[in-house]
């Protein structure tokens, strides 16, 4: 028996494929709020924070954790994941480039090249604006972006299996597809199959996606205002800087409120 998601539809399954070890990553974002933050990091935002990967770890070492997401599937069942845990945060469904808390946050973070949904560079300074307005002077915006080598790089593409109990939970991923180099856009692809119980399920989603590259990124950030560049990594890696990296594929952005 076969049925099939819809778009933003199937967060439980996308929870189970992509609950691999976040360790690395959020002793990398504890690491920048105590050596980068000018302020004590005690409320942090997770824009377009999913399934809540690392919102819910962040909650678990004490931070107070709020959420924005564009789906609401994704904020409902987080409301329950983190309810489940004895956690309380401010959920909100919102854009990523026009949103406003009801407190500013002490950090912000944005993971898992969620920044690449805006494909203009306007909505980019919009939601660089925007996070200004929510975080506290003194405080730090941490994201990270995907990199590509060169626009020629060929389409890259991962599978993997996860399993939950009796669900196994199938997922394969690829980047850099029908890439338009003027625009800087491409397309990812994801499919993820659920087998439970004899029941096969199956959602796919595709979406355009923009790349930005290093000091492309630096002149917007300086062009919208709010914001000093305070540091840039390959990858979580505290002392791996992106200018010494070979080939990096992860680039990952601390910036401070000015």
């Amino acid at each position: 028996m076969k049925s099939r998601y819809r778009h933003y539809t199937a967060p439980r399954l996308y929870e189970i494929a992509f609950d691999t070890n976040r360790k690395l990553e959020v002793d990398f974002l504890v690491h920048c709020f105590e050596r980068y933050a000018k302020v004590r990091v005690r409320r942090v935002l997770d824009i377009a924070c999913g399934t809540g990967p690392h919102l819910i770890r962040l909650a678990d070492r004490g931070y107070q954790m709020s959420g924005l997401d564009l789906s609401p599937e994704n904020i409902d069942f987080l409301r329950q994941r983190l309810a489940a845990k004895g956690h309380r945060g401010e959920l909100i469904v919102g854009d990523m480039t026009d949103f406003r808390l009801e407190r500013p946050v002490d950090a912000v973070i944005c993971m898992q090249d969620s920044q690449g949904h805006m494909l203009t560079n306007a909505q980019l300074l919009a939601h660089l604006r925007a996070v200004a307005r929510a975080v506290k002077r003194g405080g730090l915006y941490v994201f990270d972006r995907y990199m590509a080598s060169s626009w020629t790089d060929p389409a890259r593409s991962w599978s993997w299996s996860k399993r939950r109990g009796r669900l196994i939970v199938r997922a394969s991923f690829s980047a850099l597809n029908d890439v338009d180099p003027v625009a800087q856009i491409f397309r990812e692809r994801m499919t993820l199959e659920a087998i439970d119980n004899g029941t096969r399920r199956l959602y796919r989603q595709s979406h355009l996606s923009r790349m930005v590259f290093p000091q492309e990124l630096k002149a917007l950030v300086e062009l919208a205002g709010g914001f000093e560049f305070v540091q840039w990594f390959f990858g979580f890696k505290r002392h791996q800087i992106l200018e010494r990296s070979k080939h990096p594929l992860i680039m990952v952005v601390v910036l401070r409120k000015t």
